[in-house]
């Protein structure tokens, strides 16, 4: 089990544009669980928008397409996580980050089992409690493949881009939504507003 930092000590993790501010805070309980979201969702269905508006101050991130085009992409994916959920047990109390997000588009339960596992070996070696979260992005085809056409051709690593309209029907053909039979502890349904506002309930 990892060992918990002392009280008052201190660690440069950024919460916005700022230093999120440390003296005097408690580490995070051991009986806190850490949180392993995943997002579940084809192509341009807002999976990136909506973790940028309303995850990215309390979660890390993780994404394939940080290593679009590199070798061993699913290695450095699940070292990436393992790291999040890491410092995620040793924050401190009521600060960032309370876990890790995963970022793809992971339509199948067979796609998704991975993390399970990988949730299950940080338990084992840690002892903490992982709390696996499904976003599922409800969004329709064809007003994914409008955002589609929006999205740039060639935008830098790590950005979204536009994707072959022939693969998002191929996702939407293979989709699974996530239930709670799967593992998951929560299971939440998203969906776009006529007004571009994400609305979310539980499934």
């Amino acid at each position: 089990m990892k060992p918990s930092r002392k009280k008052g000590s201190c660690s440069s993790r950024a919460s916005g544009s700022r230093l999120a501010p440390c003296l005097g805070r408690e580490p995070r309980p051991a009986h806190e669980p850490v949180e392993l979201i995943i997002l579940v969702g084809i192509p341009a269905s807002g999976k990136t928008t909506y973790f940028r508006r309303h995850l990215a101050r309390r979660y890390a991130h993780v994404s394939l397409d940080n290593w679009r085009g590199k070798g061993n992409a699913r290695g450095k994916e699940r070292e990436a996580i393992i790291a999040a959920l890491h410092a995620a047990a040793g924050a401190d109390t009521g600060e960032p980050p309370r876990g890790v997000v995963v970022d793809n588009t992971n339509v199948t339960a067979e796609t998704r089992r991975r993390y399970f596992q990988l949730a299950r070996a940080f338990q084992e070696q840690t002892g903490r409690t992982v709390k696996l979260i499904a976003y599922f992005f409800d969004v329709p085809l064809e007003d994914c493949l409008r955002r589609n056409e929006r999205r740039p051709r060639n935008p830098p690593i790590g950005e979204p881009y536009h994707v072959p309209p022939a693969a998002i029907h191929r996702f939407q053909a293979q989709l699974e939504p996530p239930s709670g039979a799967e593992g998951f502890d929560e299971v939440l349904r998203v969906r776009i507003a006529p007004d571009g506002r994400f609305r979310v309930r539980e499934q």
